[in-house]
């Protein structure tokens, strides 16, 4: 006889709805494809008999991955993945918890099914409870100060307080990255030539790089470390990570010239674009999954076995990310192919990501789903700003400032701030309490900022300018988490170093010119292409000369050097305006 299996439903109205008409809890597991302990979970305690009959005789059982709906993660999660969550049949809490063996999770079943049965009405009253404390939580706090330098100081002395002096990285096990700490330093030090900055950006990426976090056989970063010593991975690979340590890397190797970095760089590309990368679809798959005893292999070793599973769903902000990166790489490392594979992506977001009037999708795999969800946005505007930048064609600021405008329409809050999903009446559950994150609040700013400097639209940066000014009350509850926030707060209250080249686009001098512009480490930059002969009313507005061509003029606001015509001398003025860096390498 077939020993009876789990029949888990989807999460909508039908599940919810049945657990109604049953009059029993939704049982909601949270996984994802990457995740070593779903898996063992899966193999064990959802395969159990015992197990196995209580959840279909106690509960409707929802299953969820993370990946894919990211907007129920961020309401139910547990504390780590997998999360088992036990609900009302209205979408409140009861209880819940991460891995469970068999043998406990039987007794849990028991113990859920128990109390909600015989009490209904502290469960109703709890419910409400929870809901007036959320809404309370949500009310606008009085109105808060102007944004000032101070905040940024405050953030970067959190960063500098919790280096980790010994090993790099901040504080101890478990051990992620913290790219934007680092992104904070990087940017602290270019601007004022502060070596502790330094000394905390290259002790951390080369222990990193160094340390069991990288692949030394195949390349590519793991996504955290379970040891303080960066020793022991947790062995799944993550898109989105190595999208943005690619980023970072780059960004110190611009700055240091360290070959360490330059490697690290390269071994990231050839990890991507030999595993993630899909060239038959211009897109990226999201995640490898984990398998200690595989990455326990050598190169050679690994022949021949059968390696981890990729997901090969093509994710929108992570493909964004990673567009972004290597439009950074093709310039920095002259790597022409990662420049076309960036672009390529970018317009196969746009055909498949963009859903006319509800935004950027989360992914489109067996159609567009999760439309409006915030980071798609935030990251796909952010990284086709950036295709504009480096190609000069209008259509990619038109196609970037369609997502912001769609993004300011639909999820900004009245307060100024944006919530990661639409509004919606009749929203399951949690979906219908707007999520406001910090940090996807500062990529979204960044993106406003730099479309301001882009369009010359100065509502684009009150937009973030309000967005960031909100959020200020939550800065101490993320520690040295808000240094994304703090790094795009530095951007809003400071001048961009604005780059405006002149002249045709399609001229070899105009490509030659521009590629020693993306060269520079620039974090706060807008580099504006004119076609001097097409454009003459836009020249004359920025109070720009019309016969000299190709050129580059750098400025500070509305203040502009003498145009350069040279590349060695454009690198020596770009220096100069990108910051004060006096203390050597560390």
């Amino acid at each position: 006889m077939a020993e009876p299996t789990i029949h888990w439903l989807t999460w909508g109205e039908e599940a919810f709805a049945l657990a109604r008409t049953r009059d029993v809890p939704v049982l909601l597991s949270i996984g994802a494809v990457w995740c070593h302990w779903c898996h063992v979970m899966d193999q064990t305690t959802f395969a159990n008999a015992e197990v196995t009959s209580l959840i279909g005789d106690l509960f409707v059982p929802v299953r969820v991955d993370n990946d894919q709906r990211p907007d129920i993660n961020a309401r139910y999660n547990m504390g780590g993945w997998p999360t088992v969550a036990f609900l009302t049949p209205e979408g409140e809490v009861l209880t819940g918890g991460t891995y469970m063996p068999a043998s406990s999770f039987a007794a849990a079943l028991r113990q859920v099914s128990d109390y909600y049965r015989d009490n209904k009405a502290s469960v109703k009253s709890r419910s409400a409870q929870q809901r007036a404390r959320r809404k309370m939580l949500l009310t606008p706090q009085v109105a808060a100060e102007e944004l000032t330098s101070s905040l940024v100081d405050g953030v970067y002395t959190q960063v500098v307080a919790a280096f980790d002096s010994t090993h790099g990285g901040f504080g101890e096990a478990p051990k992620f990255p913290q790219v934007d700490a680092l992104e904070l330093a990087l940017e602290r030090y270019a601007r004022r030539g502060d070596a502790r900055a330094l000394k905390v950006v290259s002790e951390t990426l080369r222990k990193m790089a160094a340390g069991g976090m990288y692949d030394h056989e195949a390349g590519g970063f793991f996504r955290y470390s379970t040891t303080r010593d960066w020793s022991v991975p947790h062995f799944e690979k993550m898109l989105e990570d190595n999208a943005r340590l690619l980023i970072l890397y780059l960004h110190a190797y611009q700055v240091t010239g360290e070959e360490w970095f330059h490697r690290t760089v390269e071994g990231i590309v050839d990890y991507v674009n030999t595993t993630l990368l899909c060239p038959e679809k211009n897109c990226f798959s999201g995640s490898q999954d984990a398998d200690e005893k595989y990455y326990a292999l050598t190169r050679d070793q690994r022949e021949g076995v059968k390696a981890p599973s990729v997901d090969s769903i093509a994710y929108t902000a992570w493909n964004a990310m990673i567009a972004l990166a290597y439009l950074e790489a093709g310039a920095i490392l002259e790597r022409a192919g990662l420049t076309t594979v960036a672009l390529q992506t970018l317009e196969l977001l746009w055909q498949r990501g963009w859903v006319p009037g509800r935004g950027m999708c989360q992914h489109w795999h067996h159609g567009p789903k999760l439309p409006g969800w915030l980071p798609a946005q935030a990251w796909t505007a952010l990284a086709i700003l950036a295709a504009y930048e480096y190609t000069g064609r209008s259509q990619w600021l038109e196609h970037a400032q369609s997502i912001l405008d769609w993004a300011v329409e639909n999820l900004k809050t009245p307060e100024g701030s944006f919530q990661d999903i639409p509004a919606s009446e009749g929203a399951l559950g949690r979906l219908s309490e707007p999520e406001i994150s910090l940090i996807e609040n500062a990529v979204i700013s960044e993106a406003l900022i730099r479309l301001s400097h882009l369009t010359d639209q100065s509502r684009y940066l009150d937009l973030a300018r309000a967005a960031l000014t909100v959020l200020q009350a939550d800065v101490t509850r993320y520690g040295i988490m808000a240094a994304g926030y703090a790094r795009v707060v530095e951007h809003v209250l400071t001048e961009p170093v604005r780059v405006v080249i002149v002249g045709a686009t399609c001229e070899t001098r105009v490509e030659n010119l521009k590629q020693a512009v993306w060269q520079r480490y620039l974090p706060n930059r807008a580099v504006v292409s004119i076609d001097a002969a097409k454009e003459p009313q836009r020249m004359e507005a920025l109070g720009l000369q019309q016969k000299l061509s190709p050129c580059v003029y750098v400025c500070a606001g509305r203040t502009c050097l003498p145009p350069v015509q040279d590349t060695s001398e454009l690198a020596l003025v770009l220096a100069r305006a990108a910051g004060p860096p006096e203390a050597p390498p560390i």
